[in-house]
């Protein structure tokens, strides 16, 4: 439930609490002011906009709403736990205008985007995961996006554009701070973590559609029935979008065309699913559209054509993903590689698998895609010597990867294990 006020002149005041009273309103108070009288209204979150919306006759009513939820008791008595139980969506006038007051200053902007930028870079550089954790508390790129998203749903092309403009600003500082930082350092070749976070997987869309998703329900929600706190939600879209920035810049320094691609491909990629997740969920949950409350103004064409637009981006990049393998589908074929080895050595008597995994190098060797494959067995095979087994085991394997259409150039590391005492 919400709380307004309505500053109206001398004599309206009772004509705004009638129209309260349409609504639902409970405990209306009309008080005298200097100038007018001021109405006291407790709404319901979702009656705010029509309620709003037929206050627009009034041309000189003064409006405060208040965006936090407040529990108003009235009779009867035995009612009170439905009363104090309102946990209904957003009005759409304060989902629109909240993600307006979300916007901030560019100076704040840039300064988070450098910050997180830096973060980001310390964390790729030095394979610390939980400094990637703080540059995606850092980051500022929820903000944007989410206002991308406000704009389409809305048909606000301005603010859309605005939006755009605002995240591709915090990414090109995040990307110019981590080049700068690979510069002075004179760092010449790719770090794991770097590797790691280059590496897509075929379910990459699941990240940005569940952050988009929430996102937009974080906003739509009143504060009582979220479950999640913003700050994690915000996390949860900065971490589709901050590790790429420091990869594309430090990439860039030594000129690993590779990684830059893969940085790029999760920037756009992540940020276009994210956009058009957020706003259907404003869109279709949030009820904000063209014709909403003091932003009447929005277009429909805007909307379709931004849901367009992001659908098609969507196809397209999807198809260059799985057009050619591994590319862009190092991520998962690791998994599926480690799978197939694993199966193939089930089949093989006398031979216990201890450990296996598999991964994409940063792919330097010219017309290769190697990926490492490296073994831990044990060999209860009287009649072979390691030396056979490995051999035995490197041949079905290669052959096995070979066949499979993930354009896989396997190199095997393989080592035989054996119990304390059992070569004296």
């Amino acid at each position: 439930m919400r709380k307004l006020t309505i500053k109206v002149k001398e004599g309206q005041g009772q004509e705004i609490k009638a129209i309260a009273e349409e609504h639902e309103g409970k405990n209306l108070i009309v008080q005298q002011a200097e100038e007018g009288e001021v109405v006291t209204v407790h709404l319901s979150n979702q009656r705010v906009s029509k309620f709003i919306s037929d206050l627009s006759k009034y041309e000189k009513a003064e409006i405060t709403l208040v965006p936090r939820g407040v529990i108003a008791l009235y009779p009867p008595q035995d009612d009170a736990p439905d009363q104090v139980t309102d946990v209904t969506y957003r009005s759409p006038i304060e989902i629109f205008l909240g993600g307006l007051q979300s916007v901030g200053s560019k100076v704040g902007l840039l300064s988070y985007a450098v910050v997180g930028g830096m973060l980001v870079w310390v964390g790729l550089y030095t394979n610390t995961s939980y400094l990637l954790v703080a540059a995606m508390l850092v980051s500022p790129f929820a903000g944007p996006a989410m206002n991308a998203a406000l704009g389409a749903a809305a048909g606000k092309g301005g603010l859309l554009k605005q939006s755009l403009l605002r995240y591709f600003m915090a990414i090109g500082a995040s990307i110019l701070i981590t080049f700068i930082l690979s510069f002075l350092i004179g760092q010449d070749h790719a770090t794991p973590m770097m590797v790691s976070v280059s590496q897509i997987s075929q379910v990459t869309i699941l990240l940005p559609l569940a952050a988009g998703v929430a996102g937009g329900i974080n906003l739509v929600q009143s504060e009582r029935d979220s479950l999640v706190a913003g700050a994690a939600v915000g996390m949860l879209v900065a971490a589709s979008l901050s590790p790429p920035t420091g990869l594309i810049g430090m990439a860039l320094n030594f000129g690993n065309w590779q990684l830059v691609r893969s940085g790029v491909f999760l920037l756009l990629f992540q940020l276009v699913v994210i956009q058009l997740t957020a706003a259907l969920v404003f869109r279709y949950m949030g009820k904000v559209t063209v014709k909403g409350v003091r932003f009447a103004d929005g277009r429909e064409s805007v909307f379709r054509l931004s849901l367009l637009a992001s659908g098609l981006i969507i196809v397209g990049m999807l198809y260059w993903q799985f057009s050619r393998q591994p590319a862009l589908q190092k991520g998962s074929l690791n998994t599926q590689i480690t799978e197939v080895m694993r199966d193939e050595l089930n089949k093989m008597k006398d031979i216990e698998t201890i450990e296996v995994s598999a991964r994409f190098t940063r792919g330097t060797l010219p017309n290769l895609n190697p990926v490492i494959c490296e073994l831990y067995l044990y060999n209860r095979n009287k009649a072979l010597s390691d030396q056979e087994v490995k051999a035995l085991v490197q041949d079905v394997l290669y052959k096995r990867i070979k066949s499979e259409k993930w354009n896989a150039d396997p190199m095997f590391d393989i080592t035989v294990l054996m119990y304390p005492g059992e070569g004296k």
